[in-house]
């Protein structure tokens, strides 16, 4: 993956920031806090048949340009690079998700997130894990609860590790296990193709966008669309017709799709209804 350049001017205009372009923690939280409310985590790409691709160009093609979201290694590969180009040491990370997971259960390093070096403290930054992603950085050496503008945050030690976790409406819940390692651009590759071609991957069978908005968390997950407000209960509202979901992914979560990836979304969805009308379900 390249680093440079990143097209900042247009950048800016796509989230809307029109603060300080400095390596400074001001600036790091007000990106993640604009890019988190404008970008879309979205896996349409993956629902139609397509690996996301990594490279700096296609990335500001599809998420500047094209006006589209993406997952953890589109979204946050595309950060780094406008961190590292704005002067922030910045490295990306490998985490194993454990959201939804059993505790018995090893997952694969198939997340990515950052470490930002700010006046020798380390923070987290990722703007792509679904609606649970912080909209702010993360101390990563804190061991006490954190907030964001939605909810609260904690790092709890696993052995050398770093497990995140947000409080929800039933209580913590594990987001993912950070790895001390610094992974390599290759490792990335790997894991974006795994997640996106594995016919067991979660994201190779149901819809999944999110976005910060105000007052919550916003998360279409296949046709359940709720509102996450820190600790309440989701507010949940149920989507039906092509028509709602083209309504919903325009304008609730600001993404131009085209009638071929709403195909695909459909045949997801339509593929989920035929499961649950199923007498062997």
């Amino acid at each position: 993956m390249s680093y440079a350049p990143v097209a900042f001017d247009a950048y800016c205009r796509r989230i809307g920031f029109d603060g300080p372009l400095t390596p400074t923690l001001d600036t790091l939280a007000q990106l993640i806090e604009r890019h988190a409310a404008t970008i879309a985590f979205e896996n349409i790409d993956v629902l139609a048949g397509r690996v996301p691709r990594l490279d700096l160009a296609s990335l500001q093609q599809k998420i500047v340009q094209g006006r589209r979201g993406g997952y953890c290694f589109e979204q946050n590969s595309f950060l780094l690079a406008a961190l590292k180009q704005l002067g922030f040491t910045a490295v990306g990370l490998e985490a194993r998700v454990r959201a939804g997971v059993p505790a018995d259960v090893i997952t694969p390093r198939t997340h990515m997130a950052l470490r930002i070096t700010l006046d020798g403290g380390d923070y987290l930054a990722d703007v792509a894990f679904g609606g649970l992603a912080p909209t702010t950085p993360l101390q990563l050496a804190g061991n006490g609860t954190q907030r964001d503008a939605h909810g609260a945050y904690r790092f709890v030690d696993v052995g050398a590790d770093r497990l995140l976790q947000c409080e929800t409406h039933e209580g913590w819940t594990d987001c993912y296990r950070i790895h001390t390692s610094e992974p390599q651009a290759i490792d990335y590759e790997m894991a974006n193709w795994f997640v996106a071609t594995n016919p067991k991957a979660m994201l190779r069978h149901n819809l999944l966008v999110a976005r910060s908005v105000l007052g919550g968390r916003l998360t279409l997950f296949n046709n359940k669309l709720s509102l996450r407000k820190s600790t309440a209960q989701p507010e949940e509202t149920t989507l039906g017709t092509r028509a709602e979901f083209a309504d919903t992914l325009a304008d609730a979560f600001g993404l131009q799709i085209d009638a071929g990836d709403l195909d695909a979304v459909m045949a997801v969805i339509d593929d989920k209804a035929g499961l649950a009308r199923s007498p062997e379900s």
